[in-house]
Protein backbone atom coordinates (compact mmCIF):
# COMPACT_ATOMS: atom_id res chain seq x y z
CA UNK A 1 0.00 0.00 0.00
CA UNK A 2 1.52 3.59 -0.87
CA UNK A 3 2.41 5.81 2.22
CA UNK A 4 -0.09 8.74 2.71
CA UNK A 5 2.84 11.08 1.89
CA UNK A 6 3.89 9.25 -1.79
CA UNK A 7 0.44 9.60 -2.34
CA UNK A 8 0.77 13.20 -2.38
CA UNK A 9 3.78 13.71 -3.76
CA UNK A 10 2.42 11.28 -6.76
CA UNK A 11 -1.02 13.15 -7.11
CA UNK A 12 1.10 16.86 -6.82
CA UNK A 13 3.40 15.44 -9.53
CA UNK A 14 -0.21 14.27 -11.58
CA UNK A 15 -1.46 17.55 -11.18
CA UNK A 16 1.65 19.80 -12.32
CA UNK A 17 1.58 17.44 -15.21
CA UNK A 18 -2.14 18.07 -15.90
CA UNK A 19 -1.46 21.90 -15.83
CA UNK A 20 1.61 21.54 -18.03
CA UNK A 21 -0.51 20.05 -21.01
CA UNK A 22 -3.83 22.54 -20.12
CA UNK A 23 -1.10 25.27 -20.78
CA UNK A 24 0.05 23.59 -23.91
CA UNK A 25 -3.42 23.01 -25.18
CA UNK A 26 -4.62 26.44 -24.51
CA UNK A 27 -1.70 27.65 -26.94
CA UNK A 28 -2.84 25.59 -29.31
CA UNK A 29 -6.54 26.62 -29.22
CA UNK A 30 -6.03 30.25 -28.61
CA UNK A 31 -4.39 29.56 -32.67
CA UNK A 32 -7.50 27.51 -33.64
CA UNK A 33 -7.46 26.79 -37.79
CA UNK A 34 -9.38 23.79 -37.51
CA UNK A 35 -10.33 20.37 -36.09
CA UNK A 36 -7.51 18.75 -37.76
CA UNK A 37 -4.91 21.29 -37.54
CA UNK A 38 -5.31 22.11 -33.95
CA UNK A 39 -7.83 20.02 -32.11
CA UNK A 40 -6.08 16.80 -32.85
CA UNK A 41 -2.55 18.12 -31.55
CA UNK A 42 -4.31 19.25 -28.64
CA UNK A 43 -5.89 15.57 -28.34
CA UNK A 44 -2.51 13.88 -28.56
CA UNK A 45 -1.18 16.26 -25.57
CA UNK A 46 -4.69 15.01 -24.24
CA UNK A 47 -4.04 11.55 -24.25
CA UNK A 48 -0.09 11.70 -22.48
CA UNK A 49 -1.68 12.53 -19.75
CA UNK A 50 -5.17 10.65 -19.92
CA UNK A 51 -5.60 7.41 -20.89
CA UNK A 52 -8.01 7.29 -23.61
CA UNK A 53 -9.19 4.22 -25.70
CA UNK A 54 -11.04 6.45 -28.26
CA UNK A 55 -12.17 10.05 -28.85
CA UNK A 56 -15.73 11.41 -30.19
CA UNK A 57 -16.29 14.70 -31.31
CA UNK A 58 -20.17 15.28 -32.89
CA UNK A 59 -20.77 19.19 -34.14
CA UNK A 60 -23.78 20.24 -35.04
CA UNK A 61 -23.59 23.56 -37.77
CA UNK A 62 -27.03 24.85 -39.36
CA UNK A 63 -29.02 21.39 -39.11
CA UNK A 64 -25.77 18.99 -40.13
CA UNK A 65 -24.11 16.82 -37.79
CA UNK A 66 -20.98 15.34 -38.30
CA UNK A 67 -19.39 12.82 -35.84
CA UNK A 68 -15.59 12.52 -36.05
CA UNK A 69 -13.99 9.23 -34.58
CA UNK A 70 -10.45 8.63 -33.22
CA UNK A 71 -9.93 4.93 -31.80
CA UNK A 72 -7.06 4.04 -30.53
CA UNK A 73 -4.86 0.91 -31.97
CA UNK A 74 -6.94 -2.50 -31.20
CA UNK A 75 -9.14 -1.41 -30.94
CA UNK A 76 -11.70 -3.87 -32.59
CA UNK A 77 -14.50 -2.94 -35.14
CA UNK A 78 -17.48 -4.31 -32.52
CA UNK A 79 -15.92 -2.17 -29.70
CA UNK A 80 -15.44 0.96 -31.72
CA UNK A 81 -19.36 0.45 -33.02
CA UNK A 82 -20.23 0.13 -29.46
CA UNK A 83 -18.48 3.03 -28.81
CA UNK A 84 -19.81 5.33 -31.59
CA UNK A 85 -23.31 4.15 -30.17
CA UNK A 86 -22.90 5.56 -27.16
CA UNK A 87 -21.50 8.58 -28.21
CA UNK A 88 -24.85 8.90 -30.59
CA UNK A 89 -27.08 8.07 -27.66
CA UNK A 90 -25.46 10.49 -25.67
CA UNK A 91 -26.22 13.52 -27.93
CA UNK A 92 -29.87 12.48 -28.67
CA UNK A 93 -30.09 12.99 -24.90
CA UNK A 94 -28.31 16.29 -24.79
CA UNK A 95 -29.90 17.82 -27.60
CA UNK A 96 -33.47 16.42 -26.57
CA UNK A 97 -34.27 14.01 -29.76
CA UNK A 98 -36.29 11.57 -30.36
CA UNK A 99 -33.42 8.85 -31.12
CA UNK A 100 -30.05 8.91 -32.46
CA UNK A 101 -31.39 7.89 -35.75
CA UNK A 102 -33.43 10.64 -35.97
CA UNK A 103 -30.41 13.07 -35.95
CA UNK A 104 -28.75 12.21 -39.16
CA UNK A 105 -25.20 12.36 -38.13
CA UNK A 106 -22.34 11.97 -40.95
CA UNK A 107 -19.26 10.15 -39.72
CA UNK A 108 -16.04 10.55 -40.07
CA UNK A 109 -12.57 9.06 -39.65
CA UNK A 110 -9.61 11.23 -37.60
CA UNK A 111 -6.52 11.34 -39.40
CA UNK A 112 -4.49 10.30 -36.32
CA UNK A 113 -4.51 7.00 -34.14
CA UNK A 114 -4.71 7.31 -30.55
CA UNK A 115 -1.88 5.22 -28.85
CA UNK A 116 -2.86 1.40 -27.44
CA UNK A 117 -4.09 1.04 -24.07
CA UNK A 118 -5.10 -1.84 -22.18
CA UNK A 119 -8.48 -1.35 -21.16
CA UNK A 120 -9.28 -3.18 -17.64
CA UNK A 121 -12.85 -4.49 -17.60
CA UNK A 122 -14.19 -3.61 -14.09
CA UNK A 123 -16.69 -0.98 -13.96
CA UNK A 124 -17.02 -0.48 -17.89
CA UNK A 125 -19.52 2.21 -17.90
CA UNK A 126 -17.04 4.56 -15.49
CA UNK A 127 -14.79 4.53 -18.72
CA UNK A 128 -17.11 7.48 -20.64
CA UNK A 129 -17.16 11.09 -20.39
CA UNK A 130 -19.56 13.03 -22.58
CA UNK A 131 -19.24 17.00 -22.30
CA UNK A 132 -21.36 19.39 -24.18
CA UNK A 133 -20.13 21.88 -26.24
CA UNK A 134 -21.77 25.11 -25.69
CA UNK A 135 -20.69 28.72 -24.60
CA UNK A 136 -22.80 31.99 -23.66
CA UNK A 137 -25.89 30.38 -22.66
CA UNK A 138 -26.39 29.80 -26.48
CA UNK A 139 -27.45 26.51 -27.50
CA UNK A 140 -25.81 23.52 -27.28
CA UNK A 141 -23.87 22.86 -30.77
CA UNK A 142 -21.97 19.68 -29.98
CA UNK A 143 -20.43 17.35 -27.75
CA UNK A 144 -17.33 15.75 -27.07
CA UNK A 145 -16.93 11.49 -25.93
CA UNK A 146 -14.16 10.34 -24.16
CA UNK A 147 -13.66 6.57 -23.29
CA UNK A 148 -10.77 6.23 -20.66
CA UNK A 149 -9.03 2.92 -20.93
CA UNK A 150 -9.70 1.96 -16.84
CA UNK A 151 -12.69 4.36 -14.71
CA UNK A 152 -12.20 7.84 -14.91
CA UNK A 153 -12.83 9.67 -11.91
CA UNK A 154 -13.88 13.39 -10.31
CA UNK A 155 -10.30 14.69 -11.13
CA UNK A 156 -10.52 13.21 -14.71
CA UNK A 157 -12.95 15.13 -15.42
CA UNK A 158 -12.14 18.12 -14.63
CA UNK A 159 -9.13 18.31 -16.28
CA UNK A 160 -11.21 17.08 -19.38
CA UNK A 161 -13.96 19.49 -18.86
CA UNK A 162 -11.42 22.30 -18.76
CA UNK A 163 -10.15 21.57 -21.74
CA UNK A 164 -13.50 20.71 -23.39
CA UNK A 165 -14.74 24.19 -22.17
CA UNK A 166 -11.73 25.81 -24.16
CA UNK A 167 -12.39 23.69 -27.23
CA UNK A 168 -16.37 24.83 -26.94
CA UNK A 169 -14.89 28.72 -26.82
CA UNK A 170 -12.10 27.73 -29.67
CA UNK A 171 -14.98 26.24 -32.52
CA UNK A 172 -17.49 29.24 -31.46
CA UNK A 173 -14.79 31.91 -32.55
CA UNK A 174 -14.37 30.07 -35.80
CA UNK A 175 -18.03 29.71 -36.45
CA UNK A 176 -18.05 34.03 -35.41
CA UNK A 177 -15.14 34.21 -37.45
CA UNK A 178 -16.56 32.87 -40.54
CA UNK A 179 -19.74 34.42 -40.20
CA UNK A 180 -18.19 37.83 -39.93
CA UNK A 181 -16.22 36.93 -43.21
CA UNK A 182 -19.89 36.17 -45.14
CA UNK A 183 -21.53 39.27 -43.48
CA UNK A 184 -18.38 41.30 -44.56
CA UNK A 185 -18.51 39.84 -47.95
CA UNK A 186 -22.14 40.97 -48.39
CA UNK A 187 -21.58 44.48 -46.70
CA UNK A 188 -18.31 44.66 -49.52
CA UNK A 189 -21.70 44.31 -52.27
CA UNK A 190 -23.93 46.63 -50.34
CA UNK A 191 -20.80 49.02 -50.18
CA UNK A 192 -19.90 48.94 -54.51
CA UNK A 193 -23.77 49.71 -54.58
CA UNK A 194 -23.89 52.80 -52.18
CA UNK A 195 -20.71 53.43 -54.36
CA UNK A 196 -22.51 53.66 -57.82
CA UNK A 197 -25.13 55.54 -56.06
CA UNK A 198 -22.71 58.33 -54.72
CA UNK A 199 -21.41 58.45 -58.62
CA UNK A 200 -24.91 59.17 -60.09
CA UNK A 201 -25.15 61.73 -56.77
CA UNK A 202 -22.31 63.60 -58.08
CA UNK A 203 -23.27 63.61 -61.44
CA UNK A 204 -26.77 65.38 -61.00
CA UNK A 205 -25.83 68.40 -58.13
CA UNK A 206 -23.42 69.07 -55.53
CA UNK A 207 -26.74 68.93 -52.86
CA UNK A 208 -26.20 65.17 -53.73
CA UNK A 209 -22.19 65.42 -54.15
CA UNK A 210 -22.08 66.48 -50.27
CA UNK A 211 -25.26 64.25 -49.01
CA UNK A 212 -23.60 61.44 -50.86
CA UNK A 213 -20.04 62.41 -49.04
CA UNK A 214 -21.47 62.38 -45.66
CA UNK A 215 -23.30 59.56 -45.97
CA UNK A 216 -20.09 57.47 -47.30
CA UNK A 217 -18.17 58.98 -44.53
CA UNK A 218 -20.90 57.81 -41.87
CA UNK A 219 -21.21 54.41 -43.38
CA UNK A 220 -17.34 54.04 -42.45
CA UNK A 221 -17.27 55.36 -39.06
CA UNK A 222 -19.92 52.78 -38.29
CA UNK A 223 -18.57 50.24 -39.85
CA UNK A 224 -15.17 50.67 -37.71
CA UNK A 225 -17.21 51.25 -34.78
CA UNK A 226 -18.39 47.87 -35.27
CA UNK A 227 -15.67 46.28 -36.04
CA UNK A 228 -13.72 47.60 -33.13
CA UNK A 229 -16.92 46.58 -30.61
CA UNK A 230 -16.87 42.81 -32.38
CA UNK A 231 -12.71 42.57 -31.68
CA UNK A 232 -13.03 44.23 -28.24
CA UNK A 233 -15.99 41.40 -27.51
CA UNK A 234 -14.24 38.32 -28.77
CA UNK A 235 -11.03 39.26 -27.00
CA UNK A 236 -13.39 39.66 -23.53
CA UNK A 237 -15.26 36.66 -24.56
CA UNK A 238 -13.08 34.06 -25.81
CA UNK A 239 -9.40 34.91 -25.17
CA UNK A 240 -10.01 35.94 -21.49
CA UNK A 241 -12.12 32.84 -20.71
CA UNK A 242 -9.20 30.83 -21.44
CA UNK A 243 -6.55 31.76 -18.64
CA UNK A 244 -9.56 32.01 -16.47
CA UNK A 245 -10.68 28.42 -16.75
CA UNK A 246 -7.22 27.51 -16.07
CA UNK A 247 -7.32 29.31 -13.07
CA UNK A 248 -10.07 27.76 -11.70
CA UNK A 249 -8.82 24.32 -12.42
CA UNK A 250 -5.06 25.34 -11.29
CA UNK A 251 -7.00 26.42 -7.66
CA UNK A 252 -9.32 23.14 -7.73
CA UNK A 253 -6.10 21.20 -7.81
CA UNK A 254 -4.28 23.29 -5.36
CA UNK A 255 -6.68 22.21 -3.00
CA UNK A 256 -5.94 18.43 -3.66
CA UNK A 257 -2.17 19.52 -2.71
CA UNK A 258 -3.11 20.89 0.84
CA UNK A 259 -2.50 24.57 -0.05
CA UNK A 260 -4.47 26.42 2.49
CA UNK A 261 -7.89 26.64 1.74
CA UNK A 262 -8.05 30.55 2.15
CA UNK A 263 -5.05 31.09 -0.13
CA UNK A 264 -7.53 28.90 -2.84
CA UNK A 265 -10.81 30.96 -2.01
CA UNK A 266 -9.12 34.31 -3.10
CA UNK A 267 -8.05 32.96 -6.21
CA UNK A 268 -11.48 31.08 -6.80
CA UNK A 269 -13.32 34.43 -6.27
CA UNK A 270 -11.27 36.76 -7.84
CA UNK A 271 -11.45 33.95 -11.25
CA UNK A 272 -15.67 33.84 -10.44
CA UNK A 273 -15.79 37.83 -10.52
CA UNK A 274 -14.08 37.74 -13.83
CA UNK A 275 -16.10 35.43 -15.31
CA UNK A 276 -19.65 37.05 -14.03
CA UNK A 277 -17.94 40.81 -15.33
CA UNK A 278 -17.49 39.08 -19.00
CA UNK A 279 -20.87 37.38 -18.73
CA UNK A 280 -22.23 41.05 -18.11
CA UNK A 281 -20.73 42.44 -20.98
CA UNK A 282 -21.80 39.56 -22.99
CA UNK A 283 -25.27 40.08 -22.11
CA UNK A 284 -25.22 43.56 -22.66
CA UNK A 285 -23.63 43.44 -26.22
CA UNK A 286 -26.88 40.73 -27.30
CA UNK A 287 -29.30 43.49 -25.74
CA UNK A 288 -27.87 46.28 -27.95
CA UNK A 289 -28.05 44.04 -31.04
CA UNK A 290 -31.11 42.98 -29.95
CA UNK A 291 -29.60 39.19 -30.45
CA UNK A 292 -30.58 38.18 -26.33
CA UNK A 293 -31.44 34.96 -26.18
CA UNK A 294 -34.80 34.03 -24.79
CA UNK A 295 -36.20 30.57 -23.98
CA UNK A 296 -39.97 31.07 -22.50
CA UNK A 297 -41.55 28.47 -20.88
CA UNK A 298 -44.76 28.83 -18.15
CA UNK A 299 -43.09 29.36 -14.92
CA UNK A 300 -44.41 29.74 -11.14
CA UNK A 301 -43.93 33.34 -9.95
CA UNK A 302 -44.32 31.98 -6.03
CA UNK A 303 -40.80 29.34 -7.06
CA UNK A 304 -39.00 31.72 -8.32
CA UNK A 305 -39.32 34.14 -6.04
CA UNK A 306 -38.66 31.72 -2.64
CA UNK A 307 -35.80 30.13 -4.96
CA UNK A 308 -33.72 33.54 -5.07
CA UNK A 309 -34.61 33.96 -0.78
CA UNK A 310 -33.03 30.62 -0.35
CA UNK A 311 -29.60 31.48 -2.51
CA UNK A 312 -29.70 34.98 -0.49
CA UNK A 313 -30.49 33.68 3.07
CA UNK A 314 -26.74 33.03 4.24
CA UNK A 315 -25.41 36.31 2.95
CA UNK A 316 -28.44 38.12 4.98
CA UNK A 317 -27.23 36.39 7.94
CA UNK A 318 -23.78 37.28 7.53
CA UNK A 319 -25.36 40.66 7.77
CA UNK A 320 -27.51 40.51 10.02
CA UNK A 321 -30.42 41.20 7.76
CA UNK A 322 -34.52 39.70 7.70
CA UNK A 323 -35.35 38.49 4.13
CA UNK A 324 -38.42 37.81 3.49
CA UNK A 325 -40.50 36.23 0.85
CA UNK A 326 -44.12 36.49 0.35
CA UNK A 327 -46.61 35.34 -3.54
CA UNK A 328 -49.89 35.79 -3.63
CA UNK A 329 -52.12 32.58 -3.31
CA UNK A 330 -53.24 31.36 -7.16
CA UNK A 331 -50.94 33.65 -8.49
CA UNK A 332 -50.96 32.77 -12.91
CA UNK A 333 -47.95 31.66 -14.54
CA UNK A 334 -45.80 34.09 -16.42
CA UNK A 335 -44.39 33.25 -19.81
CA UNK A 336 -40.61 33.94 -19.07
CA UNK A 337 -37.02 32.50 -19.50
CA UNK A 338 -36.53 30.99 -16.03
CA UNK A 339 -32.62 31.87 -15.63
CA UNK A 340 -33.09 35.02 -17.48
CA UNK A 341 -35.79 36.35 -14.49
CA UNK A 342 -33.51 34.59 -11.83
CA UNK A 343 -30.97 36.73 -13.09
CA UNK A 344 -33.17 39.95 -12.70
CA UNK A 345 -34.05 39.08 -9.13
CA UNK A 346 -30.58 37.92 -8.37
CA UNK A 347 -29.13 41.60 -9.48
CA UNK A 348 -31.88 43.27 -7.57
CA UNK A 349 -31.53 40.61 -4.27
CA UNK A 350 -27.74 41.32 -4.66
CA UNK A 351 -27.95 45.67 -4.57
CA UNK A 352 -30.23 45.52 -1.48
CA UNK A 353 -27.98 43.09 0.55
CA UNK A 354 -25.00 45.63 -0.21
CA UNK A 355 -26.64 49.00 0.44
CA UNK A 356 -28.66 47.68 3.30
CA UNK A 357 -27.11 48.31 6.85
CA UNK A 358 -27.29 45.71 9.25
CA UNK A 359 -30.06 44.95 11.07
CA UNK A 360 -32.25 46.05 8.18
CA UNK A 361 -35.12 44.59 6.20
CA UNK A 362 -34.98 42.97 2.53
CA UNK A 363 -38.63 41.80 1.25
CA UNK A 364 -39.66 40.01 -2.09
CA UNK A 365 -42.87 39.23 -3.27
CA UNK A 366 -45.48 38.55 -6.12
CA UNK A 367 -48.45 39.72 -6.71
CA UNK A 368 -51.12 39.63 -9.83
CA UNK A 369 -51.60 43.26 -11.68
CA UNK A 370 -54.10 43.00 -14.38
CA UNK A 371 -53.07 41.30 -17.45
CA UNK A 372 -49.49 40.78 -15.73
CA UNK A 373 -47.42 39.45 -12.51
CA UNK A 374 -46.10 42.26 -10.58
CA UNK A 375 -42.37 41.52 -8.69
CA UNK A 376 -40.76 43.82 -6.09
CA UNK A 377 -37.75 43.69 -4.09
CA UNK A 378 -37.71 46.52 -1.37
CA UNK A 379 -35.25 47.08 1.13
CA UNK A 380 -34.51 49.95 4.05
CA UNK A 381 -31.42 50.80 2.60
CA UNK A 382 -29.97 54.85 1.86
CA UNK A 383 -33.02 54.92 -0.86
CA UNK A 384 -31.89 56.63 -4.12
CA UNK A 385 -31.93 60.77 -4.74
CA UNK A 386 -35.02 61.90 -7.68
CA UNK A 387 -31.80 62.67 -9.87
CA UNK A 388 -29.66 59.70 -9.51
CA UNK A 389 -32.91 57.78 -10.29
CA UNK A 390 -33.15 59.26 -13.44
CA UNK A 391 -30.06 58.06 -14.47
CA UNK A 392 -30.33 54.52 -13.03
CA UNK A 393 -30.58 52.07 -15.95
CA UNK A 394 -28.30 53.54 -17.94
CA UNK A 395 -25.04 51.35 -19.16
CA UNK A 396 -22.01 51.92 -17.60
CA UNK A 397 -23.65 54.64 -15.33
CA UNK A 398 -23.09 54.62 -11.06
CA UNK A 399 -24.15 57.07 -8.48
CA UNK A 400 -21.28 59.11 -6.33
CA UNK A 401 -22.97 58.10 -3.26
CA UNK A 402 -22.54 54.08 -4.01
CA UNK A 403 -20.57 52.27 -1.74
CA UNK A 404 -19.73 49.22 -3.55
CA UNK A 405 -17.83 47.86 -6.47
CA UNK A 406 -19.70 46.70 -10.18
CA UNK A 407 -19.20 47.56 -13.97
CA UNK A 408 -22.22 49.32 -13.89
CA UNK A 409 -24.10 47.30 -16.60
CA UNK A 410 -25.79 45.10 -13.85
CA UNK A 411 -29.69 47.37 -13.94
CA UNK A 412 -29.22 48.19 -17.26
CA UNK A 413 -29.04 44.03 -18.04
CA UNK A 414 -31.85 43.60 -15.78
CA UNK A 415 -33.91 46.27 -17.59
CA UNK A 416 -32.99 44.49 -20.81
CA UNK A 417 -34.04 41.46 -20.32
CA UNK A 418 -37.19 42.35 -18.87
CA UNK A 419 -38.42 44.68 -21.82
CA UNK A 420 -37.62 42.14 -24.20
CA UNK A 421 -40.41 40.21 -21.92
CA UNK A 422 -42.90 42.05 -22.87
CA UNK A 423 -42.72 43.71 -19.17
CA UNK A 424 -40.89 46.98 -17.70
CA UNK A 425 -38.60 47.46 -14.65
CA UNK A 426 -39.12 50.66 -12.39
CA UNK A 427 -38.06 52.21 -9.44
CA UNK A 428 -39.69 53.85 -6.52
CA UNK A 429 -37.88 55.48 -3.43
CA UNK A 430 -37.05 58.18 -1.16
CA UNK A 431 -33.52 59.40 -0.01
CA UNK A 432 -33.23 57.76 3.79
CA UNK A 433 -36.37 55.85 3.28
CA UNK A 434 -35.36 52.85 1.34
CA UNK A 435 -36.24 52.00 -2.24
CA UNK A 436 -38.54 49.23 -3.84
CA UNK A 437 -37.53 48.11 -7.62
CA UNK A 438 -40.46 46.66 -9.28
CA UNK A 439 -40.74 44.93 -12.60
CA UNK A 440 -43.94 43.00 -14.71
CA UNK A 441 -43.80 39.85 -16.81
CA UNK A 442 -46.41 38.76 -18.99
CA UNK A 443 -48.74 36.12 -17.00
CA UNK A 444 -49.71 33.20 -19.24
CA UNK A 445 -52.95 33.25 -21.30
CA UNK A 446 -53.86 29.47 -20.30
CA UNK A 447 -56.06 29.48 -23.55
CA UNK A 448 -53.29 30.23 -26.16
CA UNK A 449 -49.91 28.58 -26.52
CA UNK A 450 -46.75 29.15 -25.13
CA UNK A 451 -44.06 30.01 -27.29
CA UNK A 452 -40.86 27.99 -26.72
Amino acid sequence: MTPPADRSFVDLERAHERLESLYEISKLFARFENVEHTFEPALALLAQTLPLRSAILIETEEGHSRMIVWPSDGLDPEQLREVKKHAEEAYAYLVGAASAESLDIVEELGSTRLPHQEAVQRDPGKRFIVMPLVVARRPLFGALQLEGAQPLDKTDLLFANAIVNQLAVALDRDRAWRRDITRREHAEELGATAERDRVIAESSSDRYEALAADNARLYGQAQQAVRVREQILAIVSHDLRNPLGTILMAAALLTATGTPPETVGKIQRAAERMLRLIEDLLDFASIEAGSLAIKRQPQDPGSMIHEMRASFESAAKEKRLELTAHAEKHLPNVDCDRDRILQVLSNLLGNATKVTPGGGHITLRAEARGDDVLFAVSDTGPGIGEEDAKHLFERYWRSDEAHYKGTGLGLAIASGIVTAHGGRLWVESELGRGATFFFTLPAVDEGATVRG
